[in-house]
């Protein structure tokens, strides 16, 4: 089975039962979509300073925090397991439908912008024609 149609299973699962096993599912599916670079990431959730993101095919945290010595601002970002994100960041993508249809419109712009060249992109525009099927 390839990679569209592993997606395509695991949000129909995930969209009938969205248990925290099936949101997992979910997400580690959608992983080999996730563009390289923060700006481009899947944001899954914030909270309390830290934003959970599917980047470059990982699973990643994003701290953003005020410097103690002045107004400037720290980011630190680390690769962590699908199953360290917290079961409230996982509510957020409850409304699963709602959650992918998000990355749908994300994944659309992304692709518009980036060269033929890249390596992602042709994986992307497949996985976006196969969602435009199933409306």
């Amino acid at each position: 089975m390839d990679e569209v149609e592993r997606f395509i299973e695991a949000y129909a699962r995930a969209e009938k039962e969205p248990s925290d096993d099936n949101l997992l599912n979910l997400l580690h599916a959608l992983m080999p979509f996730s563009p390289a670079g923060i700006e481009w990431g899947l944001e899954i959730a914030s909270l309390a300073g830290v934003t959970y993101m599917l980047e470059d095919g990982r699973a990643i945290a994003v701290k953003i925090s005020r410097d103690e010595f002045g107004p400037f601002m720290q980011t630190s970002v680390a690769q962590i397991s699908l199953n360290t994100i917290p079961a409230a960041a996982l509510k957020n993508i409850k409304d699963v439908k709602a959650f992918v249809n998000r990355v749908a419109e994300h994944l659309g712009e992304w692709a518009r912008r980036m060269p033929d060249t890249n390596p992602v992109k042709k994986r992307v525009e497949a996985l976006l024609e196969r969602m435009r099927q199933l409306d």
